[in-house]
């Protein structure tokens, strides 16, 4: 991952192999993370992923078997305002709460500089 200033503010290139890094792995994260919390997958009622692309929501896709449109507000987001770094994962976040449905459990993750990962679990 790599960014250049520019006159209109800050370009990012991702390198084209991390789509298949994070298919690859993310399921592995996501396990550990929900193991710490002692919490399945199928608990989870909401996704709220910082998701830096349209191929990387594919590959979190892909990796955790989704099939029910899970990730939708993050790839709303996606859809309205872009990747808007650090901050997406609250636009995301914004977007669940203003759509009042029960939240249960929620699984957050974040990708951040040098494509590390962050996670979170919400219990309501």
């Amino acid at each position: 991952m790599a960014w250049e200033l520019s006159s209109n503010g800050f370009l990012m290139t991702l390198s084209g192999y991390i789509p298949d890094l994070i298919e690859e792995d993310f399921e592995k994260i996501v396990a550990r993370a929900l193991d710490r919390d002692k919490v399945s997958k199928e608990e989870v009622s909401h996704w709220c992923i910082h998701r830096g692309g349209k191929r990387i929501l594919e590959a979190i896709h892909k990796s955790l078997g989704f099939t029910n449109g899970q990730l939708l507000a993050s790839y709303k987001i996606l859809n309205e305002f872009g990747n808007l770094s650090s901050a997406t994962i609250l636009f995301v976040l914004k977007e669940m709460l203003l759509e009042k449905k029960k939240i249960k459990k929620m699984f957050g993750a974040a990708f951040g500089p040098g494509l590390t990962i962050e996670t979170f679990t919400a219990h309501y």
